[in-house]
């Protein structure tokens, strides 16, 4: 029996492997990462890797959703304090898509070669799109009760529509406007537009 206090120690060897990954990620990308890179970097076997995440994916998954959850989360939540409204929609669409840009790893996801797979990651491993209805769904459930969200609208469905919005405007930061105030005008009119009640 563990001593109370201290991690088990498989909970201490995923948290290595996190922090090994997070490190070498910058310097590797997503696409020239391996596992054996990352069993390296931690001075573990690359079996022990595998034990705790199936996938290079997996991996890098549990990583954006740790930075959604420690970076992103608190900002969503001091906003949504606010009173719910159109134009509040419109700054927490906004406050999101500027954590976004903040992400780490977002100078490769601009390359147009890395973008791809980072929408299969963030689509395709469910642990991304849990985080992101952590965040999000008691947002949409204060809004739709206050009235602001169009009823019916299935709000993990929004949850998804959200955020391959957002993933396009990260990814291709230029295409539709030249500046957030440009586009802020774009998501308070298209984007949100379609969500809330008028």
């Amino acid at each position: 029996m563990a001593k109370a206090g201290r991690a088990r120690p498989e909970v201490d060897t995923r948290a290595r492997i996190m922090a090994a990954a997070a490190e070498l990620l910058p310097r590797f990308t997503i696409a020239k990462l391996t596992m054996e890179d990352v069993a390296r970097a931690t001075g573990i076997s690359r079996q022990t890797v595998y034990k705790h995440f199936r996938s290079k994916d997996d991996l890098v998954a549990e990583l954006i959703a740790m930075e959604l959850r420690a970076n992103h989360a608190p900002r969503m939540r001091d906003l949504a304090r606010l009173k719910p409204s159109h134009q509040k929609f419109v700054d927490l669409f906004m406050a999101q898509l500027d954590v976004g840009r903040q992400f780490p790893l977002i100078d490769p996801v601009l390359d147009p070669l890395i973008a791809p797979r980072m929408a299969e990651l963030i689509f395709g491993v469910p642990v991304v799109l849990e985080a992101l209805e952590e965040i999000w769904l008691p947002i949409f459930g204060k809004y739709a009760d206050a009235g602001v969200i169009k009823p019916g609208v299935d709000h993990r469905q929004l949850v998804r529509w959200i955020t391959y919005q957002q993933f396009w405007l990260i990814t291709h930061p230029e295409v539709l406007a030249k500046d957030d105030a440009e586009l802020e005008v774009y998501v308070k009119q298209f984007i949100v537009g379609g969500i809330v009640a008028t």
